[in-house]
């Protein structure tokens, strides 16, 4: 149950430091950008009607994407208790 538990918690940091990362770079981004309004003037091809936010995904997605995570941390941590606990003589 202990080792369930620590690959919970290691698929959960993963996650959690790949949405920090996300945000992080989305909001640099959004704060950095300068719009060159005369040049996309210019050729108006370029100005849109409509605007778009990214895209969504599948909440399944998510909840796959965690399990699969947990699951190779746990084989990770199966191995490295296995080959831990034997000395190397």
């Amino acid at each position: 149950m202990k080792l369930i538990c620590q690959a919970a918690a290691g698929a959960m940091m993963v996650h959690l430091l790949y949405w920090i990362v996300t945000f992080t770079v989305g909001y640099a981004k959004t704060m950095l950008y300068q719009p060159n309004i005369e040049a996309l003037w210019a050729n108006e091809h370029v100005l849109q009607s409509e605007v778009s936010f990214g895209y969504t995904v599948s909440p399944i997605g998510y909840v796959v994407s965690f399990l699969a995570t947990a699951w190779l941390f746990w084989c990770l941590l199966a191995l490295y208790k296995k080959f831990a606990s034997k000395p190397s003589w």
